[in-house]
């Protein structure tokens, strides 16, 4: 069984859908700590020509500070949905997708969920039958437990009867600190997605890289943005290229 892990991230990028696309069930780790102003709750999308800045979902602080995702609690005494909306309007009316795209982004915005968590995982949701990705979806929090790191990694794969683990590159140093991992009946595979150029409207010259998954389906399409996240990594590695990889830097810095 090929299992996927990532936190609910907010719109996020081409990266974290390969990650879906290439496990039979995805945990959406929906009872990790929330972190403020990270990717949690923003990202990267064109605001002006040949300018990126963040997008925010803003969220009531004092009752989301060192809360879990799904106990992160929406702003909703600030009008951030429609002004979304209209930036979205402004800076991709003439992408060649635009039509198509962004009816799905507009029913998005508009459905009101409580929490952090809940709004971010309709979105992935939505984005996952857009480019007709098939994948059983769990919640971390169907599985509750006290452990953290990676000890709460294994024991979900181990609920999702894991035989490979598909796993953003980032996590292999605290999986390596905490030395849990390797485990002789889990295949660790650890992602190096390299973002394939497409043409962009907000930077007509110049390629952007990881920015929304909005963007290239906005400029390119469902069918396209699925190559562009199915090719994004060409070679994924295994725990003992990774061990090798980080004593050769080791080597470097010594």
């Amino acid at each position: 069984m090929n299992v996927g892990m990532m936190q609910p991230t907010f719109m996020p990028w081409l990266g974290l859908f390969e990650l879906i696309c290439k496990s039979d069930i995805f945990i959406l780790l929906d009872d990790f700590q929330f972190s403020v102003q990270s990717w949690d709750q923003r990202n990267r999308l064109f605001v002006n020509k040949n300018q990126v800045d963040w997008y925010t979902i803003p969220i009531q602080k004092s009752e989301s500070f060192l809360k879990p995702f799904n106990r992160a609690i929406i702003n909703e005494s600030v009008p951030w949905r429609s002004k979304m909306l209209k930036r979205i309007q402004q800076n991709y009316s003439k992408a060649g997708y635009y039509s198509e795209i962004y009816p799905i982004v507009e029913k998005w915005l508009l459905t009101i969920k409580q929490s952090l968590a809940e709004q971010n995982i309709l979105f992935i949701k939505s984005i996952c039958s857009c480019l007709n990705i098939n994948c059983e979806f769990r919640n971390s929090s169907d599985y509750p437990s006290t452990n953290k790191r990676s000890i709460r990694v294994l024991e979900l794969l181990r609920w999702c009867l894991a035989t490979r683990y598909y796993s953003a590159n980032g996590s292999f140093e605290y999986m390596y600190e905490d030395s849990v991992f390797p485990v002789h009946d889990i295949d660790i595979m650890f992602q190096d997605f390299r973002h394939i150029p497409y043409k962009q409207v907000g930077s007509p010259n110049e390629f952007v890289p990881y920015l929304s998954v909005i963007d290239a389906l906005m400029n390119t399409g469902p069918a396209t943005t699925y190559e562009l996240i199915k090719q994004g990594t060409v070679r994924w590695l295994t725990w003992e290229e990774r061990m090798v990889n980080r004593s050769q830097a080791e080597g470097v810095h010594s």
